[in-house]
């Protein structure tokens, strides 16, 4: 008989008597190949799905290029060949995205404006006109007043006369009207040459947030301020810009701008690198040609965004798909075990007829490796429909309006199949030769004394795997993660090596269960000898006697358990995150930012029927003068009522809630206008004065450059200075309107002044707050020393010499002004500072004036303004910040690591009330606190969120942007990048795991049983009934399930927090803010580790109906002893 024949015979028969295990292996191969190959696919999934979001959830205008060609000539010859080039480059370098293209240009340089006619040069401070023409404008625009521009330019000798058309907004700013001329100099030091425009009409946005209006639309229609003059863009026709003052100026300079409207639904994950190297070479080609240039386009980054969330993204997942596929193999190496074990007659009875250890292996092999290679064939197919059907609907990203995703088969699915299929393989062919090298004798051998000690044990293999994972550790942790930054180009990538960390700490597990359990095993069947009835101790000693099998079934069921709960938690971890940092950095329910938002619109928030409660936000960048001297940090003043009801806040980031975080700001009254506290003046009062002695002043120096001021406001809260007279001419004895000496050598000083009649014109009573020093020029200031007394008011009611209003002889509340230096200033009480009295205050510095005033002020409560400072804060703390020329003493009641919209990791940051701060701000300084930079607001329940903010953007203004947080967060949930959608290969990993443990146990039941039938059958023979028999079967395997689970789930916990805690960054490879915080779905754990549950009650359930059908007699006759 040929070998062929010879092979084709035995493989029949093996195949035949065989086939439950060849199934069983089958589903092994197949499960490992197909998940492998699913990874692939689901990973391509993933990266159009996350390109998709990437690109839907940011805004056209950003994605859009503006390519701005910097200090052109305007001249008609040289925009020609300018634009033919530009446009040229733009196609050949972006063509395959570009939906159309918009130009703009502007005229830049000092073009001065005159609303009203003069034969002069205007003034530096001028406002400065920009004429722009930009294409569509009329088209995306309506007038409100008016008329297009029609006109043909007119050019003279003087100028070019020239319509145009202004935004309403800029004209209200500018105070003029439709019909009105305008004259701009585009000279200087000519003022014969001038432009004059006339005002045709005045238009608004039709919808301003249309992708048409790159810049904005605040960029066309309403003024600029930037500091300096008042900048006002002027609508002309692209015609006329060029006919006219281009034709007239040729050589004035200006910038031209192509918007290129790019179609980026084009864009396939495969085509990322290629339009990232077209956005890099068209910025190389322009400047190139014409320097200065600049490309801006968010497309870029957001691109080099999306391909780094999407290498994090590609991180959990391959470890969890690694981790499946070690469950998988591991599968494989117990069934192929247990049934090797009760098989090992059919590999000696060929060994004893002569076959070599070759031979035989590949007999019992050859089965294994058809079934191996028909996997790697219909596995990736298999992938595809599981992917397509069941997984790729589960993604659902902002951007899914263009269609499903496709999944089609590629190369890398069957590249991934394939080496499932050859670690199948390798299993396979590993227990082949083991089974081969056994002959009857050897066989019966082990059958007779199972070996107590693993393969890896005996040689120890183990301790060699622990030095292996000892490594990847230390390496895992040098690199803080598994990701590497390549230092030539800065791209962070996945180094594959280090992912293979995880799956060996549960290949660590694994060995250090089976060096452990045996001892835990055997001191409790130790213990149950002497303690327990014989149905307890039966079934420890026979998990003592072969701790292999059983350690083996506690090494699956605890690899399934960790792999569920690494499932249950990293998934849902990811996309919590991303729900916090959209949460955290939105503010408010809602929030309204922008640059026409005033305080006035808090009526406007006030009188909604939909607003619940909103706080205004000032956020101001202040300079620490203690702590951390001169470092920047942010300061931002809230409402502390009612801020908790708005922002969303975890508690783990104060170790409180906000309702408790917020507490110490809440003050227990506070006037909105502050009016309460103060020197109470007289409504009627007419003047005010106050002595002063100068002769603490330093005689050696002349102050020359200190003015004496005070301070007082109205029962409205209407603030106002009042300058007293200058203390040198006060000091020196010379002749002032205001200054009148007490007598010769006395030392005391009168300084008064009068009220203006408009100041109080209610006549209602006036607090004064504040006295206080201010410099005229830049000389240095000596330390010195002032005292005041008798503060000093005159009324028609009060009596002919004043009334005194304050004379220090009580404490009062009287402190000094911060000042920048690290000496502070000192008030005092003192007789010696009296004037008449008892006592008199004395004011004291040691440092040299500098650009805030110095002096005494009565602070409004609370004092100092209470904070809540991040870290590097402590309670208690006083803390002087300087905001402009506002000093401002801050105590720190709380400190918390985190708060919303603000970044600890970039600066310091500060939380205040808003009142107090802006109470103290203004009785100490001539600067205002500025404008609310935002309004957060919380909504009324059961409210129409769409038609809330379409009304506030009507009554509020076109130029506010308003975002609603649960938009924000929608979004982010959405992010297949971050978790969005993963549920899907959860499930489908966890359902295959289940059912391989569950042949798992089965087969470990039916193996069990015969193997130890005699042993069984010896325990009813000595009086076991059947009810203690099952009672012994259950003991043992629910320790096997209870220690399986318990330490799955430990390793599970642990695993889950240590993988997630490396990728704690952002897609600009930042930490992420809030940090993440490990979330855990019950729903998964639950079905994972009920699903272990069931299967094992199941594995127990065929074991009781195959003892129950044990012929005790037969196995005794015919039983191997």
């Amino acid at each position: 008989m040929g070998w062929t024949t010879l092979l084709y015979w035995l493989l029949r028969r093996r195949i035949r008597s065989t086939w439950p295990l060849l199934v069983i292996t089958s589903f092994g191969i197949i499960s490992a190949v197909t998940l492998m190959a699913v990874g692939a696919g689901y990973s391509r999934v993933l990266a159009e799905g996350g390109l998709r979001h990437t690109l839907a959830s940011t805004s056209p205008r950003v994605l859009n290029v503006h390519l701005i060609t910097q200090n052109r000539p305007i001249g008609t010859a040289d925009y020609t060949q300018l634009r033919s080039a530009v446009e040229g480059i733009s196609e050949s370098r972006l063509g395959f995205m570009i939906r159309s293209m918009g130009r703009y240009g502007i005229v830049r340089g000092s073009i001065r404006l005159r609303t009203v006619p003069s034969d002069g040069s205007p003034p530096l401070d001028a406002p400065i006109g920009r004429p722009f023409f930009l294409t569509g404008f009329q088209e995306h625009s309506t007038l409100v007043a008016g008329r297009w521009p029609v006109g043909p330019p007119v050019i003279s000798v003087d100028g070019v006369s020239i319509e145009a058309v202004l935004g309403r907004t800029a004209a209200r700013q500018m105070a003029i009207r439709v019909g009105q001329q305008v004259d701009l100099y585009p000279f200087i030091n000519d003022p014969s040459q001038r432009i004059s425009v006339t005002i045709t009409g005045t238009a608004d946005p039709i919808d301003p947030t249309e992708e048409y209006w790159m810049n904005g639309p605040s960029s066309y229609f309403i003024t600029r301020d930037d500091g300096g003059p008042i900048l006002l863009p002027i609508y002309v026709t692209e015609e006329t810009f060029f006919d006219g003052v281009a034709a007239k100026y040729p050589s004035m300079v200006g910038d031209f701008t192509w918007f290129l409207f790019l179609d980026t639904t084009v864009l396939k994950s495969s085509l990322v690198e290629s339009a990232q190297d077209a956005i890099k070479g068209l910025e190389t080609d322009i400047n190139r040609q014409f320097p200065r240039s600049l490309i801006l386009t968010g497309l870029k980054p957001a691109l080099k965004e999306y391909r780094l969330a999407l290498t994090l993204a590609r991180v959990p997942i391959f470890v969890f798909i690694s981790l499946v596929v070690l469950v998988i193999i591991y599968f494989l190496i117990m069934v192929v075990g247990m049934l090797a074990r009760s098989q090992t007659d059919e590999s000696g009875l060929l060994r004893s007829r002569g076959a070599s250890i070759l031979q035989v292996s590949g007999i019992l092999a050859v089965s294994e490796g058809f079934v191996v290679l028909a996997s790697m064939i219909v596995g990736p197919f298999l992938a595809l429909l599981i992917v397509r059907f069941l997984l790729a609907p589960t993604v659902d990203p902002v951007g899914g309006t263009g269609g499903s995703i496709p999944v089609v088969l590629s190369t890398d699915m069957f590249l991934m199949g394939a080496i499932g299929g050859v670690l199948s393989l390798i299993v396979l062919l590993t227990s082949s030769f083991n089974r081969a090298r056994l002959g009857i004798v050897e066989s019966l051998r082990s059958r007779a004394r199972p070996p107590t000690l693993p393969l890896l044990q005996r040689y120890y293999i183990d301790i060699l795997v622990l030095f292996i994972l000892g490594f990847l550790l230390w390496e895992i942790r040098g690199r803080e993660g598994f990701l590497i930054r390549d230092l030539e180009s800065g791209e962070v990538k996945v180094d594959f090596l280090l992912l293979f960390g995880p799956a060996l700490v549960l290949v660590v597990v694994a060995v250090v269960v089976l060096r452990v359990l045996p001892l835990v095993v055997r001191l409790m069947s130790w213990s149950a000898d002497r303690l327990a009835p014989a149905w307890v101790s039966f079934p420890l000693a026979r998990f003592a006697r072969d701790p292999l099998p059983h350690g083996s079934l506690v090494i699956i069921l605890a690899l399934a358990a960790a792999l569920g709960v690494f499932g249950a938690s990293f998934q849902p971890t990811l996309s919590a995150s991303q729900t916090h940092q959209a949460l955290y950095s939105s503010g408010g329910e809602l929030s309204m930012s922008g640059p026409s938002l005033s305080s006035r619109d808090a009526q406007t928030l006030e009188e909604h029927e939909a607003i619940r409660t909103f706080s205004p936000i000032v956020r101001e960048s202040v300079t620490i003068l203690d702590v951390l001297p001169g470092d920047a940090a942010t300061l931002m003043a809230v409402d502390p009522k009612v801020l908790p009801d708005i922002v969303w806040f975890r508690e783990d980031f104060a170790g409180k809630s906000l309702s408790e975080l917020m507490e110490p700001l809440r003050p227990v009254f506070l006037p909105s206008s502050g009016f309460g506290s103060g020197i109470l003046l007289p409504g009627d009062t007419t003047s005010i004065g106050v002595w002063v002695d100068l002769t603490g002043l330093n005689s050696g120096t002349l102050v020359s450059d200190l003015n004496l001021w005070t301070r007082f406001y109205t029962s409205q809260g209407r603030f106002h200075n009042l300058f007293l007279g200058e203390v040198s001419k006060a000091r020196t004895g010379l002749s002032a309107r205001n200054a009148s000496g007490a007598g010769p050598g006395s030392g005391w000083t009168y300084l008064e002044e009068e009220i203006n009649d408009n100041v109080n014109p209610s006549g209602e009573p006036l607090r004064l707050v504040s006295f206080y020093l201010s410099r005229k020029s830049f000389a240095r200031t000596p330390p010195g020393t002032i005292s005041l007394d008798d503060v000093t008011v005159k009324s028609p009611s009060s009596p002919s010499g004043g009334l005194v209003v304050e004379d220090f002889e009580s404490s009062g509340r009287w402190v000094p002004l911060v000042n920048q230096g690290q000496a502070p200033d000192v008030v005092e009480r003192a007789t010696t500072a009296a004037r008449s009295g008892n006592a008199g205050l004395r004011f004291t510095w040691e440092e040299t004036f500098k650009d805030a005033p110095r002096g005494i002020v009565i602070p409004p409560d609370p004092f100092p303004v209470p904070a809540i400072g991040g870290p590097g804060f402590s309670v208690g703390q006083i803390v002087r910040v300087k905001a402009g020329r506002r000093l401002v003493p801050v105590v720190i009641r709380g400190t918390t690591d985190y708060f919303p919209t603000l970044n600890p990791l970039t600066r310091p940051f500060l939380i205040v009330p808003l009142e107090p701060y802006k109470q103290y701000a203004r009785r100490t300084s001539l600067e205002r606190v500025k404008e609310p930079s935002a309004f957060w607001a919380s909504l009324k329940g059961d409210v129409d969120r769409v038609q809330v903010v379409a009304s506030l953007q009507e009554r509020i203004g076109a130029y506010v942007s308003i975002k609603d947080r649960d938009v924000l967060v929608q979004t982010a949930r959405r992010n297949p990048l971050a978790g969005g959608g993963w549920n899907g290969l959860t499930f489908l990993s966890m359902t295959a795991i289940t059912i391989a443990v569950l042949l798992t146990l089965v087969i470990h039941s039916l193996v069990a049983i015969h193997t130890s039938r005699v042993d069984l059958a010896v325990a009813r023979t000595l009086g076991f009934s059947r009810l203690q028999l099952a009672l012994s079967l259950a003991l043992e395997r629910g320790l096997t399930a209870m220690f399986g689970l318990v330490v799955g789930s430990v390793v599970g916990i642990w695993l889950s927090g240590w993988v997630l805690g490396f990728l704690d960054i952002d897609a600009r490879a930042r930490p992420i803010i809030p940090p993440m915080v490990l979330e855990v779905q019950d729903g998964l754990v639950v079905g994972a580790l009920g699903g272990l549950i069931v299967a094992t009650l199941l594995g127990l359930l065929v074991a009781l109906v195959f003892v129950r059908r044990l012929n005790v007699p037969d196995v005794l006759r015919t039983g191997e002893w």
